[in-house]
């Protein structure tokens, strides 16, 4: 069988269009799914919360309420994922006494506790003072690189140092900052500060001083 070449062009020009509608097709997954339906995907977030600081929540419980047998919090990480976490009660209350959830000052879910607000650690040729969330760094060394560790939470600091000298120390015992340990490294000092929690932090560097905030 012949083929004219008007023929030819016009089998070439009909399967180039049957392939082009076909790969919005083929490049999706799954095409019977929406569109939309493809593109959800779980969303998180590490920005700070500029809501305040909790203050005390009362409930009222009804006329008909006589055990409480569990208590539900939904709460937000630090990463911004939400989860619950259900307290076990079961126990008899009186509806006509209302109950109140507040937090506690000075208490810590951990087994080191912080009791201070502010705290000083003087090594010589660097000095730290915390106050809050806040951590002050004063040092004529240069900054090299700075990271966290876990179990237990650290921010870990290294600044460049050759001169030798004696590792230590010292506790701050100030909330969110436990103590900070200073290691001799050859050509850099190490920092380590340990936290009582989890938290991300940012860094600041200003003629000297180093400021550490964690939220």
């Amino acid at each position: 069988m012949l083929i004219h070449n008007s023929d030819w062009g016009f089998m070439k020009y009909s399967l180039y269009l049957s392939l082009l509608l076909l790969s919005p097709l083929m490049a999706r997954e799954n095409p019977f799914f929406a569109v939309e339906e493809s593109k959800k995907q779980k969303v998180t977030s590490n920005l700070s919360d500029p809501r305040p600081k909790m203050g005390t929540v009362t409930y009222t419980f009804p006329d008909q309420a006589r055990v409480l047998k569990e208590v539900t919090f939904t709460i937000q990480n630090l990463d911004g994922s939400i989860e619950e976490k259900k307290v076990q009660i079961d126990q008899a209350i009186d509806w006509h006494r209302p109950i109140s959830l507040s937090q506690t000052k000075g208490g810590s879910a951990t087994n080191t506790t912080a009791t201070k607000n502010s705290s000083t650690a003087n090594f010589g040729f660097i000095q730290f003072y915390s106050k809050g969330q806040n951590l002050s760094i004063k040092t004529p060394d240069t900054l090299v690189r700075h990271f966290v560790l876990s179990d237990p939470n650290r921010i870990v600091l290294d600044f460049k140092r050759d001169a030798t000298f004696k590792s230590s120390k010292i506790s701050l015992n100030a909330a969110p900052y436990l103590d900070v340990s200073l290691g001799n490294h050859e050509k850099f000092a190490r920092a380590t500060i340990t936290l009582d929690g989890h938290y991300s932090y940012s860094l600041q560097k200003s003629d000297g001083l180093i400021s550490i905030t964690c939220k």
